[in-house]
């Protein structure tokens, strides 16, 4: 992470902060996905769009982060952005890591975001879930599906979260 990309992370993690106080249940493992993200999260600097991939899909970030982690072979990330626009902050997003570790973002233009943080999630996670192309752990478009309660209530299990930059095959 380099020095001017600080204080995008130390403004990301006190916005997450601040939401936690926003919870679904306070007996739970982790009463709120900022929670888990301040718990289990790692920082991510932006990168550009890979040269020679195609092009990326603006919209539903949850979708085209999925597609690409399927379509590419790259790890599929969950957490918060932070927007380099004030009034919007830090919102709920969905990213992929490429092989080497860079954040390759599907579904927001190049310069958008300030920094990432999250969760890198292996495929055998992701698969036992079965949310299809929602989101893994927080709240989807579909309220009828809501946030994933049982990895809020009961914490993550040992095999979520991929190792080394990217992850895609090791789990720790």
């Amino acid at each position: 992470m380099t020095a001017a990309r600080r204080p995008a992370f130390t403004q990301l993690r006190a916005e997450l902060q601040q939401r936690c106080t926003l919870v679904l249940d306070r007996s739970w493992t982790h009463p709120s996905f900022a929670d888990l993200i301040l718990t289990h999260g790692r920082d991510f600097d932006p990168a550009p769009w890979p040269v020679g991939a195609h092009p990326q899909r603006t919209g539903d970030c949850f979708t085209a982060a999925h597609e690409w982690a399927e379509r590419a072979g790259w790890t599929y990330c969950e957490g918060y952005a932070l927007s380099g626009d004030a009034i919007i902050g830090a919102f709920e997003h969905a990213w992929c890591l490429t092989p080497d570790g860079r954040v390759a973002d599907p579904a927001i233009p190049d310069g958008w975001v300030l920094a990432y943080c999250g969760l890198p999630l292996t495929d055998t996670f992701i698969r036992a879930q079965d949310r299809g192309e929602s989101p893994v752990i927080t709240i989807p478009r579909d309220p009828y599906v809501g946030p994933n309660t049982a990895i809020l209530r009961d914490g993550l299990p040992p095999d979520a979260l991929a190792a080394g930059p990217c992850g895609k095959t090791e789990v720790r």
